[in-house]
């Protein structure tokens, strides 16, 4: 009866020791860099907008893990309806991502 409790002891200590480990690892190589707010990424939305989730889901979880980028911004290149309300869903979503026409991606560049 000893020795099982032994070996359970021993496996608990193990199993605290690596999830310190880990959280040391974690804190050292997984650190989060400095968001660059100067960096915006142009997405050219055309037609339905059938991959434009995809590509702002992949954008905004660089953003979160990398630190890569600050805004993401809809361009409307011909967004149908139902485009133009993914695309609002979208920019609704994140207060990082907004829908514009081509007239207006100057004023964001400006401000970024």
């Amino acid at each position: 009866m000893q020795l099982w409790q032994d070996g359970l002891v021993a496996m608990l200590a193990a199993i605290g020791l690596a999830s310190l480990m880990w959280m040391v690892v974690r804190a050292l190589f997984f650190a989060q860099p400095e968001r660059r707010q100067g960096v915006v990424a142009l997405i050219p939305a055309q037609g339905d907008g059938d991959a434009l989730e995809q590509q702002v889901h992949t954008l905004e979880r660089m953003r979160r893990e990398q630190g890569v980028l600050g805004m993401i911004l809809l361009v409307d290149c011909g967004l149908t309806d139902e485009g133009q309300r993914v695309s609002r869903l979208l920019a609704r979503e994140d207060r990082w991502v907004a829908l514009c026409q081509m007239e207006e991606i100057g004023r964001y560049l400006s401000g970024a």
